[in-house]
């Protein structure tokens, strides 16, 4: 069977890339190495409950949402049912120290009124500030479809930190703490994280904050009907061993059952750390192999999945951050129980009572690598450790929130189970980090032929993985083109 274009992995990247070269009559394949497509974005289900796992909620997606145009487009907005966030408050925060709580309103005007009302002292400068996240958000080619491509690059590596940024609003340390808390959901801290992707994060919730009924499962579901629609096939149970090339340009894939499939571009989801391994032939100028090497991997963390006696209605169409005391949000370099955290609940569509929760935790790898072994098995001293660190964390989340007086921990993800399902190098939630001083590949690669999609090359979450599906695919059938495409559904 000849292909015009394979992609390696069934994820949300790899599944939108698909449907957006299929919808324009490329033959598409897509292998992935699990047994099933999207492992991670899909959740999973203890005791009746639904759990995201890779999904919990997405910005950008309210009225003139730069997201609607894409889920228009792709056949999506007619598939998912999606519930807006509480607008008096979508996010939470929660001083562990002192109980008091603060919640971000929905909106840039209306999070603006609710912060100089509380901190009144500091309003021009969080006017200023809030300007500045509002007019950067969305400044790429495919989050506003008006963006001139010669006049646009990627986010400097260079430039003021997060925390630099803040530093104005130090007499406030609950303020600080709150325009930083979304750096939990990116994984890199404020002292490192660029301006532009706190931006990114945070302004796409600002904007609008939204849940999908069914949540992830129900995402990949109608991605899976969409491309299956369109004439892509799908090869699970294929894991990619190398990446062919011939003549300079890419030429296809060898899986590991020996089977070679060919095809003139190929679209790698996986983390750019595992590409040097797939390209063994390629050719490429060893400097650039060994910067993909050395690309510096998000936090990862300890992911809590558990259910309560009692109902969580604080968390309904909400997310609590809590943090131990004020300030600039980090402390992953603190002890487990002295580490902010963040808390949602579980198979929230509002038709239901919120039993269930989701709380994650940041971690660093180095806290499980000296078990040292590879690949899914356990060992009795590591099943051991684990029960005590459920303990722990189940402990710490009662302490610190009154309302998980009767949670009940049903599964727990620690750093091991993020490297193995969904291939992170040292465990990284969010993969490659976005830092300042360090430069992610490109969506186009230095072999033709041979392209990058997932956040890595963008950011984290829906928004990111839509963003990179459409810079590469733009790269294949033409930005203006595809951008045109967009443009007739916004």
């Amino acid at each position: 069977m000849a292909y015009d274009a394979i992609i390696i992995g069934a994820g949300l990247a790899g599944l939108t890339s698909a449907l957006l070269l299929a919808r324009n009559g490329r033959k598409v394949l897509v292998v992935e190495q699990h047994h099933s497509p999207a492992p991670v974005v899909s959740g999973f289900e203890r005791q009746g409950i639904y759990f995201d796992s890779g999904f919990h909620y997405a910005g950008g997606l309210g009225a003139d949402g730069p997201l609607l145009p894409m889920l228009r487009y792709l056949g999506l907005a007619d598939k998912l049912q999606l519930f807006p966030y509480d607008p008096t408050g979508f996010d939470s925060l929660r001083f562990a120290d002192s109980g008091e709580e603060y919640c971000l309103p929905v909106g840039f005007a209306n999070i603006c009124n609710y912060l100089v009302e509380k901190f009144p002292a500091a309003a021009t400068e969080i006017g200023i500030y809030l300007n500045e996240v509002a007019s950067t958000w969305r400044n790429t080619p495919y989050l506003d479809l008006d963006v001139d491509f010669a006049d646009f690059s990627m986010a400097s590596v260079h430039g003021s930190s997060l925390q630099q940024r803040l530093e104005v609003f130090s007499p406030w340390p609950q303020l600080q703490s709150l325009l930083s808390m979304h750096c939990l959901l990116y994984g890199v801290a404020p002292d490192k994280a660029p301006l532009s992707l706190n931006a990114q994060v945070a302004g796409s919730y600002y904007h609008s904050a939204h849940g999908i009924v069914g949540g992830g499962r129900q995402l990949i579901k109608a991605l899976l009907q969409l491309i299956g629609e369109a004439g892509v096939e799908l090869q699970c149970n294929a894991e990619v061993v190398s990446i062919r090339a011939e003549k300079g340009t890419a030429a296809g894939v060898r899986l590991a059952s020996g089977e070679e499939i060919f095809a003139p571009q190929v679209i790698a989801t996986v983390n750019p750390v595992l590409l040097p391994e797939l390209l063994p032939d390629a050719g490429l100028r060893p400097a650039y192999l060994k910067r993909l090497k050395k690309l510096r991997q998000t936090s990862s963390a300890y992911i809590v999945f558990g259910r309560s006696k009692q109902p969580l209605e604080f968390l309904r169409r909400r997310n609590m951050f809590v943090q131990p005391a004020a300030d600039i949000f980090s402390g992953i370099e603190s002890p487990l129980e002295q580490r902010p955290f963040y808390l949602a609940g579980a198979d929230q569509d509002g038709n239901g009572t919120v039993t269930g929760l989701i709380g994650i935790v940041p971690a660093h790898y180095s806290e499980v690598e000296s078990w040292g072994f590879a690949g899914k098995k356990r060992t009795e001293q590591y099943r051991s450790w684990k029960k005590e660190m459920t303990d722990r964390l189940v402990q710490m989340l009662r302490n610190n929130c009154p309302e998980l007086s009767q949670l009940e921990l049903l599964d727990l993800a620690t750093p091991l189970t993020l490297r193995d399902y969904s291939r992170a190098p040292q465990g990284g939630i969010y993969g490659v980090a976005r830092e300042l001083g360090q430069y992610n590949p490109l969506p186009v690669t230095r072999l033709p032929g041979l392209f990058l999609a997932g956040q890595a090359v963008t950011v984290c979450g829906l928004m990111g993985t839509m963003v990179s599906s459409c810079l590469v695919c733009g790269s294949i059938l033409g930005h203006e083109f595809l951008r045109g495409e967009l443009k007739k559904w916004s």
